[in-house]
C-alpha cells in the first residue's frame, strides 16, 4: 500500500512535464511503479524520472541553480528516506483498513475478497514491520516516530513558505515527490492521527500545497480513485 507514495510520484511528475501515459497494474516483474518506453520496461521512481528527462529532453528542473539542486536532493531524501519510514511505521501498527470498504475490499469478489479481507492486511503489516526493523525506524517508539515526522514536515513547511511551489512559480521534481507522500499521509486512513493533526494546525501551507497540486494536476482525482484507473477518459469512451 505504501507503493502508493511512489505510484503517485511518477504519474504526478509526468503530469508536471506533460508526458502522456497509460496505466497498467504492474511490470512483467510485478514491480510498481514502472514505465515501458520503446518496448523496454524501467522500474524505480528515481530511475524512471531520470530516464524520461533524458529521453524526452525535458526542461523540468532546468531552471534551478546549483544551490537549488542541492536543496532538491536534500529534501527529496528527507521525504523518501525519513518521512516515508514514518508512513511505513504507521501501517506496521495496523493495516486492517485495507480489507474494509474504505480500502480495497469493494474491488474484489469471491475468494479474492476473502483473501483481501483476511490475509492481505496481515501479510502487508508483517512485511512492513519486518522491513522497518531491519532499516531501524521500526525500533523506535510511537512518540519518537511522531517527533521525527513532525520535524520532517516542519522542515518542508519552512522551505515552502508562501511560495506556490518549492522553488517558486514553476513545479519541480521536489513538488511531485512531496505531493506523492503528503497525499498518502493526508488521504489514506492513519493510525498515528497526531501527524495529520500537526499538518493541519502547524503546517497549513503543506495542506494547501497538496490541494493546489491535486486541483491543478489531478482534476479527475475522484474518478481515478473510484475506477482505479489513470485514464478515466478512455473508460468513458
Amino acid at each position: 500500500m505504501l507503493k502508493a507514495t511512489h505510484n503517485l510520484l511518477v504519474p504526478n511528475w509526468k503530469e508536471d512535464v506533460n508526458v502522456s501515459n497509460q496505466f497498467k497494474h504492474a511490470s512483467v516483474k510485478g514491480q510498481v511503479p514502472f514505465i515501458e518506453l520503446n518496448g523496454r520496461q524501467h522500474a524505480d521512481s528515481n530511475f524512471i524520472i531520470e530516464h524520461l528527462r533524458s529521453h524526452f529532453k525535458l526542461p523540468i528542473d532546468g531552471n534551478l541553480n546549483s544551490s537549488e539542486r542541492a536543496n532538491l536532493r536534500a529534501f527529496s531524501l528527507l521525504i523518501e528516506e525519513s518521512f516515508f519510514r514514518c508512513l511505513q511505521y504507521d501501517f506496521s501498527i495496523n493495516a486492517s483498513w485495507i480489507g474494509t470498504d474504505s480500502g480495497f475490499l469493494p474491488y474484489f469478489t469471491g475468494a479474492k475478497k476473502f483473501i483481501a479481507k483476511n490475509l492481505i492486511p496481515k501479510k502487508f503489516q508483517y512485511s512492513t514491520k519486518k522491513t522497518l526493523n531491519a532499516q531501524g525506524y521500526g525500533r523506535h517508539s510511537v512518540n519518537e516516530i511522531e517527533d521525527i515526522a513532525k520535524k520532517d514536515l516542519m522542515a518542508l513547511s519552512t522551505f515552502l513558505g508562501e511560495k506556490p511551489y518549492f522553488f517558486g512559480n514553476q513545479p519541480s521534481t521536489l513538488d511531485a515527490i512531496a505531493f506523492g507522500f503528503l497525499a498518502v499521509s493526508i488521504y489514506v486512513p492513519r493510525n498515528l492521527k497526531e501527524i495529520n493533526q500537526f499538518i493541519e494546525k502547524s503546517t497549513p501551507n503543506l495542506m494547501e500545497f497538496v490541494k493546489r497540486m491535486k486541483e491543478q494536476f489531478w482534476p479527475d482525482w475522484s474518478e481515478i480513485c473510484e475506477q482505479l484507473a489513470l485514464n478515466t477518459e478512455d473508460i468513458k469512451k
